[in-house]
C-alpha cells in the first residue's frame, strides 16, 4: 500500500515482563513496549501434512482452542466486528476450533477455512450447518473474489507460517497476509490473535493503513500463563 501506515501500541496499564513462563524468547522495543517472539519454534509447522497427520492422530481431540477461548477474546471480536450485525467473517486457518460457531451464533455470516482436509471433513460433520472450506490461504484466488468480506479473524494461523522459521514458511506468510487484504473490502478489518509479535508488523505493514496492537492476558489450552497478542489492521 503506498498510503501512510498508522501504527499505535495499546497495551494494559501494567508493563510487559520476559521470560519463558510467558512464551516468550527474546524481545525488541516498539514505542516503548517489548514485543516477543516465541520460543515454539518447529519447522513442521508451516506444513499441511503436519497437520492432516495430528488431526488424524487425534491430537488435539474433538476440539481445541490455540491461544485463547472465544469468550476471554470476544471484546476484541466485537471490536473487530465494528458494530456489524451481520458481517461477512472468514476465519482462516480454523483448525477445531469453535471460534467460527461463536460467531455465527452471534448473528454472522461466517466461512472457516483450513488446508487441513482432515479436519474440515471432521468439522463438518460435528457442524453440518456452518460453511468448512478445504483451501490453502497462501495461493492467490484460494480465499474467494476481491473484496468479498468485512472482517477475517486468524487465531493462529499465520503464527503457524511464521514461527516455522523458515524462509519457505516466512514466504508463505507474506502471500498468505496479502491474500487476506485482496479479499477485504475497503475499510475491512483484519484482526490477527497471535502468539507473538515478531515479524508481525513488518508484514502487516506492506498492506494495511491502519494498525493497532493490543494484548490480553491468559493461558489458553496450553496450559501455560502467556500474553495473547492482538492486531487489529483496517485496509
Amino acid at each position: 500500500s503506498s498510503q501512510p501506515i498508522l501504527f499505535s501500541v495499546r497495551t494494559r496499564s501494567h508493563p510487559l515482563p520476559m521470560g519463558p513462563s510467558l512464551g516468550c524468547q527474546r524481545g525488541c522495543c516498539l514505542d516503548g513496549v517489548v514485543l516477543f517472539g516465541s520460543n515454539f519454534r518447529q519447522a513442521c509447522l508451516g506444513d499441511m501434512s503436519y497437520w492432516d497427520a495430528a488431526y488424524a492422530a487425534g491430537r488435539y481431540k474433538d476440539t481445541y482452542e490455540w491461544l485463547q477461548t472465544s469468550a476471554e477474546l470476544w471484546p476484541y471480536i466485537e471490536k473487530g466486528l465494528a458494530g456489524h450485525t451481520c458481517a461477512r467473517v472468514l476465519h482462516v486457518g480454523c483448525g477445531n476450533s469453535v471460534l467460527g460457531k461463536d460467531i455465527a451464533d452471534a448473528g454472522h455470516e461466517v466461512v472457516n477455512v483450513d488446508y487441513s482436509e482432515v479436519v474440515i471433513q471432521a468439522m463438518s460433520k460435528q457442524h453440518p450447518s456452518l460453511k468448512w472450506v478445504q483451501a490453502d490461504c497462501a495461493v492467490h484466488g484460494a480465499l474467494g473474489p476481491e473484496g468479498a468480506y468485512d472482517v477475517v479473524i486468524d487465531k493462529g494461523a499465520l503464527d503457524a507460517l511464521v514461527e516455522s522459521y523458515t524462509e519457505r514458511m516466512m514466504e508463505q506468510a507474506r502471500r498468505m497476509v496479502a491474500e487476506i487484504f485482496r479479499v477485504l473490502r475497503p475499510g475491512g478489518r483484519y484482526l490477527l490473535i497471535s502468539n507473538g509479535t515478531e515479524n508481525r508488523k513488518d508484514l502487516l505493514e506492506k498492506h494495511f493503513r491502519d494498525i493497532e496492537f493490543e494484548y490480553c492476558e491468559g493461558y489458553s489450552m496450553d496450559l501455560y500463563q502467556k500474553f495473547v497478542f492482538v492486531f487489529l489492521c483496517t485496509k
